[in-house]
């Protein structure tokens, strides 16, 4: 049976640019022309000809007190900004429960850190570090302040986020998951990523001119928010309607790390799919509003993607708005939607600013220099990013005029699994050990690079000089006992070990592959052998969605180092491989998968957000395979000395101390590896003659409004509890009909004690003697792919209908919960999966075999 697509509608908009901070402003500035690059104030005394469009101005976080802002990054703090005017614009202050926040974002969680490669320690916040110091940090901070409890993703693809973002908005309310959804792209320029493209020597010396004169890009920062809304829910409320975003695609070049394919085959693909699922034709289409950075690769391939897709190219105005406000990288996709939603219902077409002589090859109607007077009814909306990700959206001007599009929902199966632990290579090995309880991996200690033991160490004085651990009680010992090992007291981690990637994969680039990207192609490749599933020429028909925690560590780690004490002479062979999205680049060029592509960055747990996209995919019927999942490396990081101040990690040499659920948790060991399922159409699967490891039958999101709250586990609970029941209300089941309910805890305190709290609240009055296990300590605490690591158990209990015992915990904290304390036989049918992030998203699943 045909599903119609609801109609997705624009409500409020939210802007911060180096043109203004408000949409009035922001409207009149691009009215006049004008142009927020200039002379750098932050880059000038490192780089010389240092231009950039940047946010001058004084911003009003009223009502955030100086406390709170302190404790933020800029990063969140425009997110805030933007996203407050946005729901205020859209007259949405009240109950937001249903409403969830999707964020585009490059290069977050950077800012607390600045001081150690800026050679600035003394001016280092560990309260900045503990609040803003993860990628995914300003979600929860930002959803919190709002009091948005629908659940929240970061994308982190570099400049094709927050369009991204937008798109899973959209699909939010596809699924029925809320009438209201907000997408923020949010931006500051830092050190590391303007060091980075002025190596590269992309800059322009002046300001961008996209498709004409000197080549050369303009770098920007800004945030922009946006709040959609299904039609009818706005219409009710006397909503006031800026324009229908009709549909999105994503796809991947598959090419290079940096450049765009040559034969622009990933933004012809991208434009087409896009307009196939708003069921447009290239006729139909008034204007583009293009990536246009100005330089001569992007220029160039972009001007002959456009050719290819559009028959009558030469007479489609095109144009690029970077000429206004810089290239804003991970929000340029969302601040340039609002630019044309702010002007083009008024018929203004935005012009390409500074044009002189087209370039080579640059032969459209590019919009020079002045505003045109057109009608638009529909309009694209491109944007292309470093490692070949492509983003397009179709939106109309005129709500309610282009007919609704129809798809055939899809029952989702995972028909192939594959993952590397320290435990195993592939994963009947990691398996195999599972069910022998007897056994136990040693531990691997962490070596630390010199530079990042005598930072660390400058770092305990700066800290204890300043006295910022007088609220932490113990923080000092315990930094001391990180920094300065007594009693042979070191990290130690659940790592890989012996691992030959040739013994697994048909090809391997051991140039350009980091640990964590060989973890994730070896477990991509099991999952698609599996599944029985070769790529040949139908790459563009398998997607990749990836989640990721700490992301490349050892390469991001490299290239930080490399900005001391020159940061002109920073090494351009890491910039790119530091990107978040790089795992999934290295992945989908060396398999060749072309479809739809992202990386969500949203911390632990941060598969269990892939596998909601991957799973919307599928539903919706927008691609027939998609594949999903995270890995990680371990590295000695300073992100790690941090987590040791706030007692998360265990210091031991014992796995066997590692207690999830246990009455004396001392925390989480880390661990390395990856995961990897392939979704698809559950009948299309079944017609291969594949077996299914298993059903997606529901999900359910929520988030909890508590962040910088440390003493809330009730509120937590309640929050994650919230997501089993819409979980339960997604698959159309009870509490009665789960079998087994299967935790992601890290094994902390303050996680266990919210797991178990919520498992008590969804299940304590109708199945309160439900089975619960997690089995995080049988491979270390991964953090991007705990829940989809437990997953793949789970699976195997579903087909073995047997349980094996939660590992090494012997004394439980909790005598309500049914813990599996010794392998069981049992009927299974439906498990329960949750999951959660360090910043209280939360995630749950219903699996059915």
């Amino acid at each position: 049976m045909k599903t119609s697509r609801k109609r997705v509608v624009i409500t409020g908009m939210g802007i911060l640019s180096s043109l203004a901070d408000n949409i009035a402003g922001f409207r009149q500035a691009l009215l006049n022309k004008e142009c927020g690059v200039q002379d750098s104030t932050r880059f000038s005394h490192w780089f010389e000809n240092a231009r950039a469009a940047e946010i001058l101005q004084d911003i009003d976080y009223a009502p955030l007190d100086a406390e709170t802002v302190s404790a933020m990054d800029n990063a969140a703090l425009w997110a805030y900004k933007v996203s407050k005017d946005a729901l205020n614009a859209a007259g949405l202050t009240g109950d937001l429960e249903e409403t969830g926040m999707i964020v585009g974002v490059s290069s977050a969680g950077t800012e607390a850190f600045l001081p150690l490669f800026e050679q600035r320690i003394q001016d280092f916040s560990l309260k900045k570090a503990i609040y803003s110091g993860g990628f995914a940090s300003c979600c929860s901070s930002v959803s919190t302040l709002l009091g948005l409890k629908g659940g929240t993703e970061l994308v982190a693809t570099a400049c094709t986020a927050s369009p991204n973002a937008i798109g899973m908005a959209f699909d939010y309310i596809q699924n029925g998951k809320s009438k209201t959804m907000l997408a923020v792209g949010t931006e500051p320029i830092y050190l590391p990523t303007f060091a980075g493209f002025y190596a590269l020597n992309v800059m322009h010396a002046e300001s961008c001119t996209p498709f004409s004169g000197t080549s050369g890009m303009s770098i920007g920062e800004g945030a922009g928010a946006i709040v959609l809304e299904e039609y009818e829910h706005a219409v009710a409320r006397g909503a006031t309607i800026y324009g229908e975003l009709l549909s999105y695609a994503t796809s991947c070049d598959a090419y290079h790390e940096t450049g765009p394919d040559p034969r622009a085959n990933g933004a012809v693909q991208v434009m087409l799919k896009a307009m196939e699922n708003a069921g447009v034709t290239p006729d139909q289409i008034d204007y583009v509003n293009v990536h246009g950075t100005g330089t001569e690769a992007n220029d160039r391939i972009e001007t002959l993607a456009m050719k290819k897709v559009f028959p009558d190219a030469v007479d489609l105005p095109v144009s690029s708005t970077k000429s206004f406000f810089g290239h804003n990288i991970g929000a340029a996709g969302i601040v340039e939607l609002i630019a044309c939603l702010v002007t083009l219902p008024e018929k203004k077409l935005l012009p390409t600013l500074n044009f002189t002589v087209p370039r080579p090859n640059c032969d459209l109607d590019y919009v020079p220099n002045e505003f045109r007077e057109k009608d638009i009814n529909i309009f694209m909306k491109n944007n292309y990013a470093f490692g070949g990700n492509n983003c397009c959206m179709i939106v109309s001007t005129r709500p309610g005029t282009v007919p609704v599009t129809a798809y055939e929902a899809k029952r989702v199966a995972i028909s192939g699994m594959g993952a590397v632990s320290a435990i195993g290579h592939t994963l009947n090995e990691i398996l195999e050990h599972i069910w022998s309880a007897d056994k136990s991996p040693e531990l691997t200690g962490v070596k630390f690079n010199g530079d990042t033991l005598t930072e660390a160490v400058e770092l305990l004085d700066v800290l204890t000089r300043t006295h910022q651990f007088d609220d932490l009680p113990g923080a000092t010992r315990r930094l001391q006992r990180a920094v300065l090992p007594e009693n042979n007291v070191h990290f130690k981690t659940f790592q890989v070990t012996a691992l030959e990637p040739r013994r697994h994969l048909r090809r391997f680039d051991s140039r350009k592959a980091t640990r964590g990207g060989t973890f994730a192609l070896i477990a991509l490749a099991e999952a698609l052998n599996n599944a029985k599933h070769k790529i040949k020429r139908d790459g563009h028909e398998l997607g990749l969605v990836m989640g990721m925690s700490r992301g490349p560590q050892e390469t991001t780690y490299k290239y930080l180092q490399s900005l001391k004490p020159d940061p002109r002479k920073v090494r351009t062979s890491e910039f790119p491989g530091s990107l978040m999205n790089s795992i999934a680049t290295f992945c989908g060029i060396s398999e060749g998968i072309k479809g739809y592509t992202t990386t969500l960055a949203t911390g632990q747990n941060a598969s269990l957000g892939a596998l909601t996209y991957g799973y919307e995919i599928i539903r919706q019927q927008l691609q027939p395979q998609v594949l999903v999942g995270g890995a990680d490396e371990c590295f000695p990081s300073m992100s790690l000395y941090m987590d040791a101040v706030t007692e998360k990690i265990q210091m031991t040499s014992d796995p066997r101390e590692y207690q999830v659920y246990g009455k004396e948790a001392k925390g989480f060991v880390p661990g390395e590896g990856a995961c990897m399922v392939l979704l698809e159409d559950l009948d299309a699967a079944q017609a291969r003659g594949v077996e299914i490891c298993a059903e997606i039958a529901g999900y359910g999101k929520s988030n909890s409004i508590s962040y910088f709250d440390a003493d809330c586990a009730d509120e937590k609970s309640a929050a994650m509890a919230l997501a089993i029941h819409r979980a339960l209300a997604d698959a159309g089941l009870t509490a009665r009909d789960i079998d087994l309910v299967c935790g992601s805890s890290n094994g902390t305190k303050e996680s266990s004690e919210i797991e178990i709290g919520a498992i008590c609240l969804a299940f304590g009055e109708q199945n309160p003697q439900v089975p619960v296990v997690n089995y995080n300590a049988s491979f270390g605490f991964v953090e991007s792919c705990a829940g989809l690591l437990n997953l793949a158990v789970l699976a195997d209990c579903i087909r073995k209908q047997a349980v094996p015992a939660i590992p090494h915990t012997q004394v439980f904290c909790d005598d309500r919960i049914n813990f599996v304390k010794a392998p069981l036989k049992m009927a299974i049918r439906h498990v329960l999966l949750v999951g959660a992030n360090e910043g209280g998203n939360y995630n749950a699943f219903v699996i059915r075999g």
